[in-house]
């Protein structure tokens, strides 16, 4: 050591073999720390006196290999008294100032009693607890008193990193001396003053630096966890390219990266069903399924679940569910779609479909048969007539002839009724669809003394559905109005429209359905008839959702039940799901 460290000039002046002195350390360098601690035990032990030293072990022992080299024998190093600061400092696991000032009196006691000259070299923990300045400024004002009773050269060293400058600034009021690893002066905040006991004003400016040291740490904390976000983005952004790949190619349903038609990726199960490759979109369906999906983004930027159907190249019909989501591929915004096959699910929706109307087709067959006998009876009674009779016989083909349309149009309904449905939506009058469904089930309500009553504004409203799925949802459910009437009454069609929807209700005079029933009526399997099954009102309500509308029931018992159907003027074939 050419140069004499900070610690061991400080040791060589006077006024510390009169008075004593508090010094305070705060340390960067761990090798500065070693060889300032070595010095000072030197000058203290050439000074016949007793020193001192609470450090942790690791610092134990690097500063005494730096002691070996000063050439100091086996007696004077006896004079060194090592402690570990967790005896001294630490009780239940925390700082605890009175605990720390009581052990230190407790060690140094004997010796100052004795008239031993004392030295003190202290690696003071940073209290871990809400307010730290305040008990370090305690156990150092208890310290600063006894320190000058009893004439004790003093050091307390900090950790710099550790230490924030608030509580630095602070610590240097109730020390004599300031030093850093290679320099030394006189503290110029230093005061007797300071070292009373504090007024509830100073209890509070030391409250608020301790909270706004807190605010401060609570924002450095909520900036580092956004960096280390922003950084875990980036690395997951960064991923190999070669794994991301490896991943998708492994998954068992198609999925396809791209950039608006430009395909960026497919997987091979994608490139097994589409019969495509990355050079280009060939699949007609799927071209359509692209642009459909971007104009969507545009109208609605979030992620959406999709079904789509189209016919691949074999000529097969597919339907899927698609998941699509936005991401950088290859650094470039993209979107990663994947295709769920649910065509045996949509075979199986149609399959029960298809069954429910057949089996309202076979539940109208007696009262249709009824309604047809009746016109037959009056056709062969009029053509009795007519052979036995020369009148005029004008009157009796017009009522033949009105007879016959009658069982023409009833004969019509129940075939497009029994025809398998298809997907076509077009424009169709919505009046016009009630009154088909109205002559079709007019004859077994009059069986029960019900009457149909259609009320409508207009004799025209235009609604974009699948006529076939709509008749059947209200022949369904005015069939179970009738079923529900037991003395006859009215069952009341009412058509609204509104701007953007249409409107329809179906009023009874049944019997009503009990309040804690009402959330059931449409789940699978749950019907309030005996003989009933439960999946026609099922189907209503798959069909209903399917145009993108919606079926609400209101009901009193003993008075009567009201589904109102809500309809989109206009719905897409393709149905959107947020």
């Amino acid at each position: 050591m050419n140069d004499m460290p900070a610690i061991q000039k400080l040791s060589k002046e006077l006024s510390f073999h009169k008075d004593g002195a508090h010094v305070l350390y705060i340390f960067n360098e761990i090798s500065k720390y070693v060889e300032n601690a070595a010095s000072f035990i030197y000058e203290g032990i050439v000074q016949n006196s007793v020193v001192f030293v609470i450090v942790h072990d690791d610092m134990k022992e690097s500063i005494k290999e730096c002691l070996v080299t000063m050439g100091l024998t086996k007696s004077q190093l006896h004079n060194v008294k090592y402690h570990s600061p967790n005896n001294l400092y630490i009780l239940d696991g925390q700082f605890n100032d009175k605990w720390a000032v009581k052990q230190l009196k407790c060690i140094i006691k004997p010796y100052v009693d004795n008239h031993y000259k004392v030295w003190t070299w202290g690696d003071v923990p940073f209290p871990n607890e809400a307010s730290p300045l305040e008990t370090l400024l305690n156990y150092e004002r208890s310290c600063d008193d006894y320190i000058f009773k009893n004439n004790i050269l003093s050091v307390c060293t900090y950790y710099a990193l550790s230490t924030p400058a608030y509580v630095q600034n602070e610590l240097m009021k109730t020390h004599t001396h300031f030093m850093i690893d290679d320099q030394l002066s006189i503290s110029p905040f230093y005061s007797k003053d300071h070292l009373k006991q504090p007024s509830v004003e100073e209890i509070d400016r030391i409250k608020k630096v301790e909270q706004l040291n807190h605010d401060l740490k609570t924002k450095n904390h909520d900036l580092l966890l956004e960096n280390n976000l922003i950084k875990l983005k980036h690395e997951i952004i960064q991923l190999s390219e070669f794994k991301l790949r490896t991943i998708i190619n492994e998954l068992p349903i198609p999925v396809i990266i791209r950039k608006r038609c430009t395909i960026r990726f497919l997987n091979k199960v994608a490139k097994e069903q589409f019969a495509m490759s990355e050079q280009g979109v060939e699949e007609e369906g799927l071209k359509s399924f692209f642009e459909g999906y971007d104009h969507c983004l545009e109208q609605a930027p979030n992620n959406q679940v999709q079904q789509h159907q189209f016919v691949l190249n074999n000529e097969k019909k597919k339907y899927y569910v698609v998941k699509s989501i936005a991401i950088l591929f290859e650094k470039e915004p993209a979107v990663l779609h994947s295709f769920v096959d649910i065509t045996q699910e949509k075979e199986n929706e149609l399959l029960m479909i298809r069954s429910e109307k057949m089996n309202i087709t076979g539940e109208l067959a007696a009262s249709i048969a009824h309604e047809l006998r009746n016109p037959l009876t009056a056709i062969k009674g009029f053509f009795d007539m007519l052979k036995r009779t020369k009148e005029e016989k004008e009157l009796y083909y017009t009522i033949i002839e009105d007879e016959l349309s009658r069982i023409e149009q009833i004969s019509s309904e129940l075939l497009i009724l029994a025809k398998p449905h298809s997907e076509n939506r077009k424009k169709q009058n919505i009046i016009q669809l009630m009154n088909d469904v109205k002559l079709l089930l007019t004859s077994q309500a009059n069986m029960k003394s019900i009457e149909l009553v259609l009320h409508a504004e207009n004799e025209e409203i235009f609604l974009h559905c699948e006529v076939t799925k709509i008749k059947q949802v209200f022949i369904n459910l005015i069939k179970n109005a009738i079923e529900a009437m037991e003395e006859g009454g009215s069952i009341v069609l009412k058509v609204n429209a509104m701007t953007d929807y249409i409107q329809i209700q179906v009023i009874d005079e049944g019997c009503g359905i009990p309040e804690e029933l009402l959330t059931k009526i449409g789940e699978p399997f749950y019907t309030t008839k005996d003989k009933g099954t439960g999946i026609g009102l099922m189907v209503c309500f798959q069909i209903i959702e399917s145009h993108g509308g919606t079926i609400a029931v209101d009901s009193q018992t003993n008075v009567g039940t009201t589904f109102t159907i809500t309809l989109p003027v206009h719905s897409e074939e393709i149905d959107l799901v947020s």
